[in-house]
């Protein structure tokens, strides 16, 4: 059975941000792309209330770093928008004006691929004892490296909305 490690949990907050939807949602999934995760969309709703829209998304992200570890990162999107006339270079333009949040979680998942059979009481604490002794190390690194690459994706969406970045 796979062990799960949580490594961060993120939360960017949005309020009356100015930014068109779809080039959110396009420049999300690029640099999710071009960092090699394969993005799998979990749930999309999308609801029409009196003069504004709802748009929750949820994205569940894997990236295979060797035969026993992958990362995973997922993305919570709740967004509240309304559409907006802006005028850019002498013309006028629809936009989106929004509000909500987005959660970034990263996990390392261990044993992805079940090679260490769990039925077996033996078998389960020699798989906690190599990670704990002789992976110990590698899951580290890994820890860090995925920690590093989620406040990275953070601080490429704070970009995006021109909000303040993280260190």
């Amino acid at each position: 059975m796979p062990s799960k490690f949580i490594t961060s949990k993120i939360v960017i907050n949005i309020n009356n941000q100015i930014f068109n939807y779809s080039d959110f949602y396009l420049f999300l999934k690029k640099i999710l792309q071009e960092r090699g995760y394969y993005i799998e969309e979990k749930g999309y709703t999308h609801n029409t209330l009196n003069n504004s829209e709802s748009v929750d998304f949820y994205w569940q992200t894997v990236k295979r770093v060797d035969d026993f570890t992958k990362y995973i990162i997922e993305l919570m999107v709740k967004l509240t928008l309304e559409d907006i006339n802006i005028i850019k270079e002498k013309r006028k333009e629809m936009s989106n004006k929004g509000s909500g949040s987005i959660k970034i979680r990263s996990s390392l998942e261990t044993d992805y691929a079940g090679k260490w059979e769990e039925s077996n009481p033996v078998i389960t604490f020699v798989k906690v004892l190599f990670e704990n002794i002789f992976q110990k190390g590698s899951v580290n690194e890994y820890t860090k490296k995925l920690t590093d690459e989620a406040y990275d994706i953070e601080n490429e969406v704070k970009s995006f909305f021109n909000l303040q970045k993280m260190m």
